[in-house]
């Protein structure tokens, strides 16, 4: 009898461990789908400092790390691609489980993608010389300084619909931080990732600049497609989650001193 019962007893047991097994193996089964799935991932990037570009053939710039940085978590190892914007866009918007970085968050394209974020912040106003020591609390404070702005830009639209009249228009953002820094112009309309990357790029202490009227904030994030599952978007975005939580992603920002960009939104 006392035979009897332990036989039971091992059989009972044998069937726990058996139960136990199946449970973990299912959950085993049910997380590897996705991070299977996320490695066959095409994730494309663009040349656009200081946030992602190509220095000496090696790709660079914060959101490259964070983008990394999650890789590692998950234990994937697709390669980056760098595009330019319009052929990755373009990919984004027709191809299954791809992924493109840093892209703008606006109404118009929320609807068009899944989103992962955000990884970058861009403050979009009037730049200064600190040292000129100028304080704008409105747009109309602005009236009385020659400003500088990207030529046929949104920039430069926006000026002249509200209704500003000494505005000095330049080819592009290097030409524009010149004549800020050597006085002819008094103010940049731009954002602080184009005040951030041409500065690096002319070896210009970004420090000497701030941002003295912020007019809009946009955000940044990884786009995937819409037809990519859900699973793969909720589990890049927790580990997204967790590098912020852990302080990994504010040190990524810290190391590159691009500060200004990491996202107010956490």
């Amino acid at each position: 009898m006392i035979s009897r019962r332990k036989d039971i007893k091992m059989l009972l047991a044998f069937n726990k461990s058996l139960i136990t097994a199946c449970i973990v193996s299912v959950s085993l089964l049910s997380t590897s789908g996705p991070i299977l799935a996320a490695d066959n991932l095409m994730i494309i990037t663009e040349d656009y400092p200081p946030l992602n570009f190509v220095e000496n053939g090696v790709l660079r710039g914060p959101s490259v790390d964070i983008v990394k940085a999650i890789q590692d978590r998950l234990n994937i190892k697709n390669v980056i691609k760098v595009y330019p914007w319009a052929r990755g866009y373009h990919l984004l918007k027709t191809k299954t489980n791809t992924a493109l970085f840093s892209t703008t968050l606006s109404k118009k394209r929320e609807g068009l993608f899944k989103w992962v974020g955000p990884i970058a912040e861009k403050k979009i106003g009037f730049f200064a010389k600190k040292s000129r020591g100028i304080r704008l609390k409105s747009l109309a404070d602005a009236q009385g300084f020659m400003i500088g702005v990207q030529r046929d830009g949104v920039g430069m639209q926006l000026l002249e619909e509200w209704g500003h009249k000494k505005i000095d228009a330049s080819t592009g953002a290097e030409a524009n931080l010149k004549k800020l820094m050597g006085g002819r112009n008094d103010l940049w309309f731009s954002s602080n990732a184009t005040v951030a990357g041409n500065s690096k790029k002319l070896n210009i202490d970004v420090n000497e600049l701030e941002q003295v009227l912020v007019i809009d904030n946009t955000f940044m994030y990884i786009a995937f497609n819409e037809g990519t599952s859900d699973e793969i978007i909720n589990l890049w975005q927790d580990t997204y989650d967790a590098l912020v939580k852990e302080g990994v992603v504010k040190n990524i920002f810290q190391q590159h001193d691009l500060k200004s960009l990491y996202p107010t939104f956490h």
